[in-house]
């Protein structure tokens, strides 16, 4: 016997969740504002997603799956290394500073206030940096392998410093920086970096 088909939708859910969590973080959401965001009651809520911190992680593994995208398209998209870091940085900055007020990176903003309390968020954390470490660092190695003035860059160092941008421009966002502000860093760390 089948059971009753969900009367919700998943993505839609985890956007409402995301769209919390993002804005208040793990710790300040309460249940009451996951039911609201994600248009459903709480009973449902747990049936569906397990607790609030099954939520979180959830709602974060979909942000991080979206960034990840931007990765593996945005960096390979030209020729030029500094092209490609420097659209996947106005893309961030575009995300980062698409609401307002801008709420940065959800996961730069919100999980490491929660990793000395939630293991699993912290595990969560640790892969997303190390994935973002090795998208980056893939493509400074085949930079430095097809543009020959690269003799100088240090691939794996390299993406940790523009991973560290990465996380600066998030937390500048969610601290008011203005667009431009962070577009002329994110250049200029660009040029910096990659040499």
């Amino acid at each position: 016997m089948r059971g009753r088909p969900r009367k919700f939708n998943e993505q839609e859910a985890l956007n409402g969740a995301m769209s919390v969590f993002w804005e208040k973080g793990l710790s300040a959401t309460s249940l009451d504002d996951l039911a609201e965001s994600m248009k459903m009651n709480r009973p449902s809520i747990y049936n569906a997603f397990g607790n609030k911190e099954d939520i979180y992680r959830k709602a974060l593994a979909y942000f991080c799956q979206h960034l990840g995208q931007a990765l593996e398209t945005t960096l390979i998209a030209s020729k030029s290394v500094h092209d490609d870091f420097n659209a996947f940085f106005k893309q961030a900055i575009g995300v980062y500073c698409g609401t307002e007020p801008s709420m940065g990176c959800m996961a730069m903003c919100t999980a490491p206030s929660e990793v000395l309390s939630y293991p699993e968020i912290k595990a969560d954390l640790e892969q997303l940096i190390v994935r973002i470490d090795a998208g980056f660092k893939k493509r400074l190695v085949q930079a430095k392998t097809e543009e020959k003035t690269l003799d100088n860059l240090q691939p794996e160092l390299a993406a940790k410093l523009l991973q560290a941008t990465l996380q600066t421009l998030g937390l500048r966002a969610r601290a008011g920086a203005l667009v431009q502000e962070l577009k002329v860093l994110a250049d200029y760390a660009v040029k910096t970096i990659i040499v």
